[in-house]
Formats: structure tokens, C-alpha cells, sequence
């Protein structure tokens, strides 16, 4: 890794460690990297440019990676850059999304509910009974204000480089929802490479309000590229920026340079449950979690049950995994050199985060694609051990890895355990806590009363952006940043959520949730269509159902969550476990590509 003029190569330690070998001795050498990666973002070099009055504000969102991927999150992938980050600013533990990206991204960009903000069901997947209704436009709508129309009202340049995913109509692309410019991917996904396939048949990539061609580099080194483009644009401009970097990694098809696949070759041979295990002592040993207890894998046989072959088609899905993230955090590196070489790395606040829990879903039986998907995987993609990861396969890292990567927690994407809303979040800022860890309870409509504040303007937005529009309704964690609180919310204020009919409330020290029925699809031992009750603060990985034990907490929690529907307009699908896909929403007049999630 290089950053600025100080050369650290933590990769080795990272890659040449079998999961059975020494923990501590790994522990040992991973966190020297960590502090010394630590020290270089705390030593910048080169002479900044002063101050100017208001911090730049950027915000990095990863597409479906897990809460436990980063090393400074107890991952082993070897993450230097973004640790480096992570240990110079504030990690949040207990940080909830949506189960799925355009919702949490709606929620992220306007600091509103997804069922206020257009995305109370995905585009893809609305039902018919869902249709038309307030709140499920399929696109962020004209009730809400994004953060990008509402910082560019106090003077803020705003950049944008990824995926967009909030509506291809004109009305919602980011040019005419606040963005001064942006190089954006308006669908939720797109084959890595940008190969044409029967899945990827062609998204749409817009420069402003002009399409431009489909890559043929690699995503993330795509979308890094036009970002650092527009940041030394944005040098030149009297003004503080705000970006956002949204990568489609490492969402799958899993696909990356075989270059860095080669990094991890053999790193997984000791299976999930071995990863799980690790990564869970890892947290531990950060001090990111207590000695809690952690319950079984969901959907996926033992490692030992399976036999040789399907053992290497597995390691080689979660080597190629791997490679994404390194990639991402390869990629970060390139974002922190440019904004030091152009003088404003000190002054930018980052903000990291997913947009759900690992995709732990096994794609052709979760019950979102129609009965043909896994033939038509099959008969066009070659997913051959030595082919994965390359641009004409399609493969998905499933249940096992997935619950690897949310350890202790419960489920992953899609799914309304923590496991599949919990994401990993840190913000860096030159005058925030350094290495603070805060366990409060903080939701991603925060971020946009966050950043307002920091901007130096009204937290819930009120006056900025277009008239008329929804107040941001999270809560600012600016004094949490400044050591000056340790607390977000009071234990009488509870955060809730839906999706897909899938249902989930926070207050206090308990957590009440619903999985849909389609987890059955899943395995046949997760309990569906009722709600469960979990103290969360002892049981993170809601091991314990205190439902009979507890009624009258549980049912205080489900009158609060009924509160939270009809206040938002929740409107529960029907006619299935979720709706199958309709690839005529949420696509524009070109060729439909199979829709991300």
C-alpha cells in the first residue's frame, strides 16, 4: 500500500495466514499494520492548503459488503487503507440499513424513510397492490429533498461517481436531483466487466444528463477514475465539496481481476465455519463485541458434508470475494492520495458504509427470481472452478460465507435480522475522537443530518433544497464525533423498518422482528411470519427468542411498529413472499438488464 510517501505492505500478513494458524500471532502482526496505516493518515504528506470554514463532505458506500469484512471490523482480507481511516476516526457497532440497497440509499440521500421518500418497496419488485400508492413511486419523489439539492443551497459543490439506483426517469437522474456532476450507473447493477450478457444486457451509464458507453474496466477502478476526475475539478472551485462514491462491489456476479484473486488463493480452504468462527474472536479482540453467543449457520451444509469439488467451487467464490474488496480498499487508496495531493484530505470528512448485510442468499431458490433462473444460470455462464470470478460467469457467494461475514448475527440480505441490516460504518475527520468505538443506536437516515450540521446548516434541513419538502427526520451524531457524547438516541426512542414484509424495531435493550416467509426458502428451521423478541444488548446475535417469555414487551414493541406503518404509509406486499420480477420498472427505454439485488 502507499499512501502519501510512506510505503506499508500489510498484505502479506494477510494472505499468507491460513485460518488455523496462530490467532494471536495474527492479531499481533494485523494490528501493527492497522496502527501504522493509523499513523500515516494522521501524518499526511506534503503541505495542506488552509482551511477553508467548512469541511468537504464524502460519502464511500459499498454494495452489499459485511459488517465483519474490514480488518478493523475483524476481517483478515487485508484492508490497509480503509483501516487506516476506520482507526483515525469514530467505527460505529450497531449501525442499521435496509435489508436491501435502493431503500437504504434512498434513506441515505434524503435522511427520510424509505416509504416516504418513493422506495417503500424495491422498483423491481413492487406488487400490485403496491403500485400507485404514496411512497412507492419506485424512485426517490418530490416529497423529499436529497442531501446533495440541500448542501448545494449553502454553497457546497456536489459530485457524484457509481450506481444511483433512486429511478431512471429524467425527473430522478442525479442532474436534476442536486448534482453539479456526476458519472453514474442509473441501474442497480451491472456485469463488473461490462460484458453483454442474458443477465447484464445493458445498463445505463450517463455523464450529467448525457449517456455515455458502458465500461470495459473494471468497476471499481471505473468508477474510482471518474471520481478522482471530478475531484480535481473540484479543486478549482471556490467552494467545499460533497461527494459520493457509490461502488456495485462487491455485489455479486463475483467477479474481479484474476490478479487479485490470486492474492486469497488457498486462504479459504478451511471453510465458513472456520471464517465465522475466526472473524467472531477477531471482534472480540477489537473490543467490537462482548462474549456473546452466536448461533447456527442457516441454509448451507457443513463444511465437512461436502465433497472435494464442492469445496473448491466454494473457496473460490469467497477468494474472488475477497478480491472485490481488495479492490475497493485498493481503490480508497488512489481517493485519499488525490486528496492529499490537492490539498484536501484534512479537511474532508468520510463517511464509509454498506448498503445491507452480506448477500447471503442462495439466489436461485431466496424466491425473488422466477423458477427458470438457476437453468438459465446454468446454460449461459461458465462457472467452472478455474472460470469464477472471470466475466462470463455468475455466481454468488451464498449462505455460508454470508453468515461468515455478519458473525455472531442473525441472516443477511434481504432478510430483517441484524444480520441483514447491521452495517459496518465509520466516519474520519481530522477533529473527531480517534479510534472511538460507539455502540448507540444509529440508523442511515442520520447521515444526512450529520453531514447538514457539519456543513454548518440545520440539521433537519428546514429552508434548503426545494420548497415544500419533507424535513430530515434523523438524528445528528456531530457530538458523538467530538467526544462530547456518547449517545445518539435515548432508550426511549425506537428506530423501526420493513421490506418485503419483513418487519424489525429497536427500543432500548430490545429488538423485535419478523421474517417474511420466504427464509423457508432459505432453511426450513427459520422461523417465519411471526414475531420474534430479542433482548439485543446481551444477545446480539438473537440467539434467544424472548417472545413467551416476554409477551407484554413484545407486544409494546408491535404497537410501536404499528405506529411506524401507518405513519410512513407502509403498505405490506401481497400475492407472494416478495413478487417476482417485473423488468419493466425501474428501467428506462433501452435494453432492460435483469435488476440488482
Amino acid at each position: 500500500m502507499q499512501l502519501g510517501s510512506t510505503r506499508l505492505d500489510c498484505n502479506s500478513a494477510s494472505r499468507q495466514t491460513p485460518l488455523t494458524s496462530g490467532f494471536w500471532k495474527w492479531t499481533r502482526r494485523v494490528l501493527s499494520c492497522v496502527l501504522a496505516a493509523r499513523a500515516i493518515v494522521a501524518s499526511p504528506a506534503g503541505a495542506e492548503e488552509s482551511k477553508p470554514a467548512r469541511p468537504n463532505l464524502l460519502i464511500i458506500v459499498t454494495d452489499d459488503l459485511a459488517y465483519s469484512d474490514l480488518g478493523a471490523f475483524g476481517g483478515e482480507i487485508g484492508t490497509p487503507n480503509l483501516d487506516a481511516l476506520a482507526l483515525s476516526g469514530v467505527r460505529f457497532t450497531n449501525f442499521e440499513v435496509s435489508p436491501t440497497c435502493s431503500p437504504t440509499r434512498v434513506m441515505l440521500m434524503t435522511g427520510n424513510d424509505n416509504h416516504e421518500a418513493g422506495l417503500g418497496n424495491m422498483a423491481e419488485l413492487l406488487t400490485a397492490n403496491q403500485r400507485g400508492k404514496r411512497g412507492y413511486e419506485g424512485q426517490v419523489n418530490e416529497r423529499v429533498a436529497t442531501l446533495a439539492e440541500r448542501l448545494r443551497a449553502v454553497g457546497y459543490h456536489t459530485l457524484l461517481s457509481g450506481k444511483w439506483h433512486l429511478g431512471t426517469d429524467r425527473s430522478a437522474w442525479p442532474v436534476n436531483r442536486g448534482f453539479d456532476r456526476s458519472f453514474v450507473l442509473l441501474q442497480g447493477g451491472d456485469n463488473h466487466f461490462g460484458l453483454k450478457t442474458v443477465w447484464h444486457r445493458g445498463a445505463n451509464y450517463m455523464e450529467d444528463d448525457r449517456p455515455i458507453p458502458s465500461p470495459t474496466t473494471y468497476s471499481t477502478d471505473y468508477f474510482t477514475a471518474n471520481f478522482i476526475t471530478l475531484l480535481n475539478e473540484s479543486k478549482t472551485k471556490n467552494q467545499p465539496f460533497f461527494g459520493y462514491l457509490a461502488y456495485t462491489a462487491p455485489h455479486w456476479p463475483l467477479q474481479a481481476p484474476d490478479a487479485l484473486i490470486q492474492q486469497f488463493k488457498g486462504k479459504y480452504d478451511a471453510g465458513y465455519e472456520a471464517l465465522r468462527k475466526s472473524r467472531f474472536e477477531r471482534q472480540k479482540a477489537l473490543g467490537l463485541i462482548g462474549d456473546v453467543q452466536m448461533g447456527p449457520i442457516y441454509g448451507a451444509k457443513a463444511w465437512s458434508e461436502l465433497t472435494d469439488e464442492e469445496k473448491k467451487v466454494e473457496s473460490k467464490k469467497m477468494e474472488v470475494y475477497a478480491a472485490m474488496i481488495k479492490g475497493i480498499d485498493n481503490n480508497v487508496g488512489r481517493i485519499v492520495q488525490t486528496l492529499k495531493a490537492n490539498g484536501q484530505f484534512e479537511n474532508t470528512v468520510i463517511v464509509f458504509l454498506s448498503d445491507n448485510g452480506a448477500a447471503g442468499s442462495a439466489y436461485d431458490r431466496v424466491g425473488t427470481f422466477d423458477d427458470g433462473f438457476g437453468a438459465m444460470v446454468r446454460n449461459n455462464f461458465d462457472n467452472s472452478v478455474d472460470n469464477i470470478g472471470r466475466a462470463n460467469s455468475l455466481t454468488w457467494y451464498g449462505p455460508g460465507w454470508g453468515q461468515a461475514g455478519t458473525a455472531p448475527m442473525f441472516t443477511f440480505k434481504i432478510f430483517t435480522g441484524h444480520g441483514g441490516i447491521r452495517s459496518p460504518l465509520f466516519v474520519s475527520g481530522a477533529h473527531f475522537s480517534r479510534g472511538l468505538v460507539n455502540g448507540s443506536l444509529a440508523h442511515v437516515t442520520d447521515v444526512a443530518a450529520t453531514l447538514l450540521d457539519l456543513a454548518g446548516a440545520p440539521a433537519d434541513g428546514h429552508g434548503l433544497g426545494p420548497a415544500g419538502r419533507l424535513p430530515v427526520e434523523g438524528k445528528s451524531w456531530k457530538s458523538v464525533l467530538e467526544g462530547r457524547s456518547q449517545s445518539i438516541r435515548t432508550a426511549d426512542e425506537p428506530v423501526a423498518g420493513e421490506l418485503f414484509g419483513g418487519r424489525h424495531i429497536t427500543k432500548g435493550d430490545y429488538r423485535a422482528v419478523w421474517l417474511t416467509d420466504m427464509a423457508k426458502n432459505i432453511d426450513a428451521r427459520l422461523p417465519t411470519g411471526r414475531w420474534m423478541l430479542f433482548h439485543i444488548k446481551s444477545d446480539p446475535g438473537e440467539t434467544t427468542d424472548l417472545a413467551q417469555r416476554e409477551p407484554a414487551k413484545l407486544q409494546e414493541l408491535v404497537e410501536l411498529w404499528n405506529v411506524y406503518a401507518r405513519r410512513n404509509g407502509v403498505v405490506l406486499a401481497e400475492g407472494g413472499p416478495v413478487g417476482r420480477i417485473d423488468s419493466s420498472r425501474g428501467q428506462s427505454k433501452a435494453p432492460a438488464p435483469a435488476p440488482a439485488h
